[in-house]
């Protein structure tokens, strides 16, 4: 009976995730555009309208009391700074073999759509990047996905969030900034509080709208982005060195009963997510050459 109850409740949750992708697409491509609104209020529009569903689910099923985070504490400012620059380190690595991944995929026939958003043109574009959209996918994915995963595992509960949350990007190097980050996120999200990982994430998408800029204003800007990403690994060596001597970055356990992870896994409705949003993808970031 125990069974049947989580299979219907993560149907539930599953359909919900697969509406929160697929209306945000049709409200950006089909529905809103004929309004002539501001990018910025659109993607706003399409980004609360599109996750009603699963914040209502979350709210209304008590999701967030009957799966509270372990964590519930501020960290200091200092463990902030050091995931922080994680996040930055991880997106640096990344920028660096985007050449190689490029040149890969050529290999084999396959390019790379060019998707730019100029999140500076305008203050409601910069406003739903920084604020609204970090708010918004932090409830869903580290708000209700991960807190509703808790019983069965707390990496279950991290990499699962992560992966969705990466794939519903719809873009290829978004998607892998995405799920770096998101384990970054689960983390922090589960080790302290849902508030510092919005925090975080808010924090990662002001650096991803500034350095543009800085990259823009010449020398000087060349210097501002050197000196940044130095003080960021200087921060990850001395961070790292400290976390494996102490052993002070341990998961906290599940808090419930242990359930097996491959009853989720296996779920029609998360590969029904999963499919689509791999499909979108696909679609979205890929193309012959």
């Amino acid at each position: 009976m125990q069974e049947k109850s989580d299979s219907r409740s993560f149907t539930a949750v599953w359909l919900c995730l697969f509406l929160f992708s697929g209306l945000f697409a049709v409200l950006q491509a089909f529905i809103l555009p004929p309004l002539h609104l501001p990018q910025g209020v659109m993607f706003m529009l399409c980004s609360c309208l599109a996750a009603s569903p699963i914040l209502c689910y979350g709210s209304r099923t008590g999701v967030w009391r009957l799966y509270p985070v372990t964590g519930t504490q501020r960290p200091p400012v200092r463990v902030f700074l050091y995931l922080f620059s994680i996040i930055l380190i991880l997106n640096l690595l990344l920028s660096l073999c985007t050449p190689a991944i490029e040149h890969a995929l050529r290999l084999v026939g396959i390019g790379l759509r060019e998707v730019t958003i100029n999140t500076a043109s305008s203050l409601s574009l910069t406003l739903y990047v920084c604020i609204v959209a970090p708010i918004v996918e932090e409830l869903i994915y580290r708000g209700v996905i991960l807190r509703k995963l808790l019983p069965y595992g707390t990496h279950l509960a991290i990499v699962l969030p992560a992966v969705c949350f990466a794939l519903m990007h719809h873009n290829f190097y978004q998607g892998l900034s995405a799920v770096l980050g998101g384990l970054v996120y689960g983390f922090v999200a589960l080790r302290y509080s849902l508030a510092a990982s919005i925090c975080l994430h808010i924090a990662k998408n002001i650096i991803s709208t500034v350095l543009p800029l800085l990259e823009k204003s010449g020398e000087l800007g060349a210097w501002a982005t050197l000196l940044l990403f130095f003080i960021a690994g200087v921060f990850v060596l001395i961070g790292s060195i400290i976390v494996i001597r102490r052993k002070s970055f341990r998961l906290p356990q599940s808090v419930s009963f242990p359930n097996q992870p491959r009853a989720i896994l296996s779920h029609p409705a998360l590969w029904l997510v999963l499919l689509f949003d791999t499909a979108m993808l696909i679609v979205l970031s890929f193309t012959h050459v």
